[in-house]
């Protein structure tokens, strides 16, 4: 089930709240997604792979610089965490939860 589509009838947001609420948490973050997914490029070997394309090239350097990218915006975005929000959810009886 893709979680950008998480809907429970009354918050719009949700998924943003959640994912905040679960990097916040330490339970599944940005850091962890960029740890995978170098895994993964570094396991199928896709830097070595050859005789792509122009799209190809594209698209292996995209896949390659990705994790990164991710680093560096988890990181910009830490940075800029100033605030924190307090948002009820609704499958725990909305109690709020602190963003």
């Amino acid at each position: 089930m893709p979680a950008h589509l998480m809907y429970d009838g009354k918050d719009d947001n949700l998924f943003e709240h959640f994912s905040s609420v679960a990097q916040r948490l330490g339970v599944y973050t940005a850091k962890d997604y960029a740890d995978i997914l170098e895994f993964l490029v570094q396991r199928w070997k896709v830097g070595n792979l050859t005789g792509l394309s122009g799209e190809g090239r594209r698209a292996q350097d995209f896949v390659c610089t990705l994790a990164p990218r991710i680093r560096r915006l988890d990181e910009r975005a830490q940075a800029r965490v100033k605030q924190t929000l307090i948002i009820p959810f609704s499958w725990i009886y909305d109690r709020k939860v602190q963003l």
